[in-house]
């Protein structure tokens, strides 16, 4: 009786980050970069490795999840400043404040989580996904 032989070495499935140790922190500093300075790290990320698609695409992932969250940073800081100069009573300018004491925070924690939690996946080696992004970087 003749032993069968092993089974092939397990091959990645489609869409997973592969690379080598160099595109994975590359991927991760991507991931984790979003967290301080928003969509600046993914962008360079995506712009220097170029030559690797792994590396570039978790970039591009964490870019267009990203840029999101600036605009809205961008749009409580000018909406809140806009209305606090054009209300002269004092009502609107606090329920602006109240609103965007809530909503900063709330926007950086779900950036912050979800740059970790890819940035980890990425690291091993896991396909990332983020729950939506604005399809800017390919």
């Amino acid at each position: 009786m003749t032993t069968p032989p092993p089974p092939p070495p397990p091959s990645e499935p489609m869409g997973q980050p592969s690379g080598s140790s160099d595109d994975k922190t590359m991927a991760l500093i991507a991931h984790f970069g979003i967290i301080l300075f928003g969509f600046i790290p993914p962008l360079i990320v995506y712009l220097i490795k170029g030559d690797s698609p792994s590396a570039k695409s978790e970039a591009a992932k964490a870019f267009n999840f990203t840029i999101i969250f600036t605009a809205i940073y961008i749009a409580l800081s000018v909406g809140g400043t806009v209305l606090s100069l054009a209300d002269s009573s004092g009502i609107i300018s606090l329920a602006t404040s109240c609103i965007s004491c809530l909503l900063w925070p709330a926007a950086f924690i779900t950036n912050a989580a979800f740059g970790v939690i890819n940035g980890i996946k990425a690291n091993n080696g896991e396909e990332t996904k983020y729950p939506f992004g604005l399809p800017i970087l390919k």
